[in-house]
């Protein structure tokens, strides 16, 4: 629990209240319009796994208690949710550097967590395998206008044959969308069409999409306990939270028409499952290569599921290897392995009170953090391979990230630890990247979101991106 008071309680009445409900902690801030910037802050742990409102309520209390009931009361509320975990999607296409990355990129940038990708024609095991999943969406695409019908049409028959009845998502070839809408509806299926993700070769229309996506997002949070209850206290839960954190990136980057923005920037955050990163860059062409696959946008978001500081620190310690972790830290392998095992049994893992002891796993946690970062970065980063042709020396595959300049980092592990640059620095490309010409920043400068304050801004980016910009600018801190 922790409460902040940041500035003396104003008359005005400007102000924005903004909710995070997250798995981990219930997220308030209050801003002002009229100065531009924050001015009350408080968190408490959530209580979305029983009823929202209890925490939404500590959190009124608290802002009632310092700003008074005057300015409560007059203030918009809105907010953001991650409290359900993330919408578990898989994506199925045809190609995989064309309709699977459009796909993927649509997917993440509306806040969705995907478990899975299929490329080409679905097998029988195929649909065994998504029956058994978790999936809470999928979404279907493939085919430019024009192009691919009849693999399309297959996926949809054999998507038809799932047990579960999944929301299917169809965002392909519009030629064929009646037989697809058919072979759904029939076999009792939740259908859904937008426009076509892929309208013409070298081109990407993800808007409606990614709108979509949200909205189912935002539909399956209404199902978490007391929310129900808590709509009836803010104006709207307006989108997912790595959405909002994506716009917010968006925004910081390019600036407003009255106000500068940083210019090219990648936001790192470490959470306890997985690691997200997010770059705002336009990607260039690597030595006049030549691009394959979809256009990259501008705004990207990828979720490494498998890369997180509690749940899934095994599997990052693994991906590394427990040896050369062990003598990274210069601790033995089973000291190492006891020490993961707790931080798997308890996702709320601390280090102790001892000294020696709350310092190895604070320095574990350091490592672990840090080889996150590193991992991450380079799944997200595209590459460029040399080729022998008269056309061009390079085919480039993915975002090209040489451009980048600022680095921020967010996430306790991140803003919390005493050394935060040594964790960000792993974004830079390294000798063996460069060998593999691994589209990474030499240099940058490093920065933490030292309020944790992206949330709020990627809510108030559409409706006051000067005071959204403000506040980010206010609480990002060089490091």
């Amino acid at each position: 629990m922790m409460r902040k008071m940041l500035n003396s309680p104003l008359e005005d009445m400007d102000k924005y209240i903004l909710i995070d409900f997250g798995s981990t902690f219930t997220k308030a801030a209050v801003v002002s319009a009229k100065e531009k910037k924050i001015v009350f802050t408080t968190m408490t742990p959530s209580t979305v796994h029983k009823d929202a409102k209890l925490g939404l309520d500590i959190c009124y209390s608290r802002i009632k208690q310092n700003l008074g009931t005057e300015v409560f009361d007059g203030a918009r509320k809105l907010a953001t949710s991650s409290a359900a975990g993330g919408l578990r999607m898989i994506v199925v296409g045809l190609t995989r550097n064309l309709s699977i990355s459009a796909g993927r990129n649509a997917a993440f940038s509306a806040g969705a967590k995907i478990i899975k990708t299929y490329t080409g024609l679905l097998t029988s095991g195929d649909i065994e395998a998504i029956d058994q999943s978790k999936v809470e969406i999928i979404f279907l695409c493939g085919g430019f206008e024009g192009g691919n019908e009849s693999g399309i049409i297959h996926n949809a028959k054999m998507l038809g044959r799932c047990r579960s009845n999944i929301p299917i998502i169809y965002s392909g070839n519009s030629k064929a969308i009646h037989e697809v809408r058919k072979q759904l509806l029939i076999r009792q299926k939740e259908c859904a069409l937008v426009d076509n993700i892929i309208p013409e070769i070298g081109k990407v229309n993800s808007g409606p999409a990614e709108e979509l996506i949200r909205q189912v997002f935002m539909s399956r949070i209404t199902d978490m306990k007391g929310l129900d209850k808590v709509r009836g206290e803010l104006e709207n839960v307006l989108m997912p939270t790595p959405a909002a954190v994506l716009r917010a990136g968006a925004l910081l980057s390019r600036g407003t028409e009255n106000k500068e923005g940083l210019g090219p920037l990648m936001i790192v955050d470490v959470g306890g499952a997985t690691t997200d990163v997010y770059s705002h860059a336009e990607s260039t062409l690597y030595e006049s290569a030549k691009c394959i696959g979809s256009p990259e946008p501008y705004s990207k978001r990828t979720v490494e599921g498998d890369l997180g500081m509690r749940e899934s620190s095994d599997h990052v310690i693994a991906e590394i290897g427990y040896e050369r972790v062990a003598s990274d830290l210069g601790i033995t392998v089973e000291s190492l392995r006891s020490s993961i095992d707790r931080r798997l049994k308890k996702r709320d893992f601390l280090p102790s009170d001892d000294t020696s002891a709350k310092k190895r796993e604070a320095l574990i946690d350091q490592q672990i953090a840090k080889y996150a970062v590193n991992l991450a970065a380079r799944r997200h980063a595209g590459h460029a391979e040399a080729v022998h042709s008269t056309i061009c020396k390079f085919i480039q595959c993915g975002k090209n990230l040489t451009e980048i300049a600022t680095v921020i980092g967010t996430g306790g592990q991140v803003v919390k630890s005493r050394e935060p640059k040594e964790i960000l620095k792993e974004v830079l490309i390294q000798e063996r990247d460069k060998i593999n010409k691994i589209l990474l920043p030499e240099s940058c400068c490093f920065m933490i979101d030292a309020d944790y304050i992206f949330y709020a801004a990627g809510l108030l980016s559409q409706i006051d991106p000067d005071t959204a910009l403000s506040i980010m600018k206010a609480s990002i801190k060089e490091v």
